[in-house]
C-alpha cells in the first residue's frame, strides 16, 4: 500500500511539472505574439506617431481699414500682427482676443528708403529712452499683444543701441520678437536672444506680390520648408486675394501638415533654418492710408 502511494504521488507531481510547463509554454507564445502584433501596428500606424510639419502664419499691416475685418474669417490660429495708433488698432486688437486669436504688435521701424512709418515709428536717431517710450505707447494702442514683429525697419534692425532698447521693454512685458527680416543685415533676432526674448525669424513671405500663381508658389515653399526643417513661419497681408487664397489652403492642409499659433512655434522650439533671403515688398505696398472707405 505504501508503495501505491509513492508512485501516486510520483505521478501526481510529473503531471503537476509538465501542466506548469506547458502554462509557461503558453504564456511565452502568448507574450512573443503580443510583442509581434504591437511592433506591426507600430509600423503600420507609423504616420500617426510621427509629429506633424508645422507652420504659422502672421497677417501683418491690420488695423489701417475696416476692410482688414475679412481677416477675421481665417482660423484663428492665424496671428494678427497690428500696426499701433490705427483707426482701428485697438477695435480689432480686443475683438482677436475675445475670438480666441494671438494678436502681435506690428512696430514700424525706419527703413533704408526712407518711407514714412505712420504715427509712433522708431527711428535710427532716437536715444534709446525715446524708443522704449514710444514702444510702449505703441503697446498700448494694441492691448493683449503677446509680441511684437518690425513693419520695414530695414534700417533699425541693424542698429545695436536702438534694437537693445526694443528688446529691454520686451523681456520687461513678457513679450516674444519676430524679426520679419527685411534686410539680410538685420541685427534683431540675435539681439532678442541676448536679452532672453523668445524670437523667432520670418522664413517665407506669402504675398509680396499679390497675386494668385505667387502666393500658390510661396505657399509651396512654405510647405516644403516645413516638411524639411519641422516649423516655419509665413507672413502675408490682409490683401483681399490673399485672405482668399488663405481661407481655400488653410480649409485644406495636407494630413502631415498643422497650423499652430506664433506662441506654439515658439514654445515647440521653433527652427532658424533660413537659407535664402527674399526682399519684401512692404514699403509703398502694404502702408495703405487710413482715409480709404471700407465697407461697413
Amino acid at each position: 500500500m505504501l508503495l501505491v502511494c509513492v508512485s501516486l504521488l510520483a505521478d501526481a507531481g510529473e503531471l503537476l511539472a509538465r501542466s506548469s510547463q506547458a502554462t509557461s509554454n503558453m504564456i511565452t507564445t502568448k507574450s512573443t505574439k503580443v510583442s509581434l502584433v504591437s511592433s506591426q501596428q507600430g509600423q503600420q500606424y507609423a504616420s500617426y506617431q510621427q509629429k506633424k510639419a508645422q507652420i504659422a502664419i502672421i497677417i501683418d499691416d491690420i488695423g489701417n481699414k475696416r476692410a482688414d475685418s475679412a481677416a477675421f474669417s481665417l482660423p484663428k490660429e492665424v496671428t494678427f500682427s497690428i500696426l499701433p495708433h490705427t483707426p482701428f488698432s485697438t477695435r480689432f486688437s480686443a475683438y482677436s482676443y475675445h475670438q480666441g486669436r494671438e494678436v502681435m504688435l506690428h512696430m514700424p521701424m525706419e527703413s533704408l528708403h526712407g518711407e514714412a512709418l505712420g504715427d509712433g515709428g522708431l527711428l535710427a536717431s532716437m536715444y534709446p529712452e525715446e524708443v522704449e517710450k514710444q514702444l510702449l505707447l505703441a503697446l498700448k494702442s494694441v492691448p493683449h499683444a503677446t509680441g511684437v514683429n518690425n513693419h520695414m525697419g530695414s534700417k533699425l534692425t541693424q542698429i545695436t543701441l536702438q534694437m537693445n532698447a526694443v528688446m529691454q521693454v520686451l523681456n520687461n512685458n513678457n513679450l516674444y520678437f519676430i524679426d520679419s527680416r527685411t534686410t539680410k543685415f538685420t541685427k534683431a533676432h540675435i539681439i532678442a536672444q541676448q536679452h532672453g526674448v523668445a524670437s523667432a525669424q520670418r522664413n517665407v513671405f506669402l504675398d509680396h506680390y499679390a497675386n494668385e500663381a505667387f502666393l500658390e508658389k510661396q505657399f509651396e515653399q512654405l510647405i516644403l520648408k516645413a516638411r524639411r526643417n519641422g516649423s516655419v513661419i509665413g507672413i502675408a497681408h490682409p490683401y483681399k486675394v490673399s485672405i482668399s487664397f488663405l481661407k481655400r489652403k488653410l480649409a485644406n492642409l495636407p494630413d502631415d501638415i498643422e497650423l499652430i499659433t506664433v506662441s506654439e512655434y515658439l514654445s515647440f522650439g521653433g527652427n532658424d533654418d533660413i537659407d535664402s533671403f527674399e526682399l519684401p515688398r512692404t514699403a509703398k505696398e502694404t502702408l495703405r492710408p487710413a482715409t480709404d472707405i471700407a465697407p461697413k
